[in-house]
């Protein structure tokens, strides 16, 4: 087995360095910033109201069902044996792999788990790619859609005069944008196909991985959306636990312009684990404009939403992996009486 030359091992670990202190800087300014909001917010108190953190907390957690599905739909595509319970505890344990630099031990965890069911792990890897660049194309269509009112006057004045009568109909930005994303299914179908006979010529049993399908990245988009509207109830109810005002349903395109927004930023920029900094900085810039929410108001909730998703996951995760180590267990006490 080669071993890699000390040049080499040199050169990653000098890049490693670079994207921790890459990283650092991020946090650092994001911290900076968020202080400096909440240093010249008006004084005014401000008051957690803990109960409204459940509901959060248990939105956020069914906001990942789709995607599960859509994974699920995926792997069935190709013929692999996998099965709702399945994917459900290989989907969310693997979550947590998204706070390892680089991301990619989600790939790792969720074919690892799959495994012992007889789902190739690199089909099932590639999957996960497949979904989440799904999720995130519908995550920036909704984000681009709901613009309008997030910035009001001062986004549709960046428009030429012939797109500004568009202004009295936001709605119609939504259906634009969704009819461009639906348009080219076809063609996002047609790369994934591709990749994934390139990246695995064939499956386990010799036989050509199937073509991805148009019909089945739509139902990816419209099943991942439907995510994302959870995601934006998820940010509702964690605005309501530091609101004194009723909760207000005519925000929610304000709670999903900004979940769509910092979720998707977080993600692009690799460097950021669980795009911490990055996610809470854009959600807090997008917060803190709303007049009916405010600077004191978005630095909290970027802190809670972050703390909402992040114990939600590790409670999930470690439930589900017990269950997952039980039923190997059983499956092998099954086998081992059988023999």
């Amino acid at each position: 087995m080669n071993e890699a030359s000390p040049p080499a091992i040199r050169r990653v670990r000098i890049w490693h360095l670079i994207k921790l202190l890459l990283f650092c800087v991020v946090v650092m300014f994001v911290l900076q910033r968020a202080f400096q909001i909440w240093k010249t917010a008006p004084s005014t108190q401000v008051e957690i109201h803990a109960i409204w953190l459940v509901p959060a907390s248990l939105t956020y957690l069914l906001s990942w069902l789709p995607s599960v599905w859509f994974w699920m739909a995926l792997l069935k595509r190709t013929r692999q044996p996998i099965d709702f319970w399945t994917a459900l505890r290989a989907y969310y344990v693997g979550h947590l792999g998204k706070y390892v630099p680089g991301k990619a031990l989600v790939l790792v965890i969720r074919g690892t788990m799959v495994k012992d069911v007889g789902v190739d792990p690199l089909l099932a890897g590639l999957m996960v790619v497949y979904e989440t660049l799904v999720f995130m194309a519908a995550g920036t269509a909704l984000g681009i859609a709901t613009a309008p009112w997030v910035f009001g006057e001062a986004f549709w004045s960046r428009l030429p005069e012939s797109l500004r009568w568009l202004s009295g109909y936001p709605v119609l930005s939504v259906a634009a944008v969704f009819t461009a994303i639906f348009a080219t299914t076809p063609f996002s179908a047609w790369i994934f196909t591709n990749l994934g006979r390139k990246t695995v010529p064939t499956a386990t049993n010799g036989i050509e991985i199937p073509a991805i399908s148009a019909w089945l990245v739509c139902q990816g988009v419209v099943a991942t959306t439907f995510g994302w509207l959870l995601h934006a109830v998820s940010l509702g109810f964690v605005l309501q636990s530091v609101s004194r005002q009723p909760l207000e349903w005519s925000q929610f395109p304000i709670w999903l312009a900004a979940t769509t927004c910092s979720m998707v930023g977080g993600f692009l920029v690799i460097i950021a684990p669980g795009g911490i900094g990055v996610r809470e900085g854009v959600l807090i810039e997008i917060l803190q404009r709303q007049a009916q929410i405010g600077p004191a108001t978005a630095v909290l909730a970027a802190v809670l939403v972050r703390a909402v998703s992040f114990g939600s996951e590790v409670v999930a995760a470690a439930v589900l992996y017990v269950a997952h180590r039980r039923a190997i267990q059983r499956r092998l006490a099954r086998e081992s009486s059988q023999s």
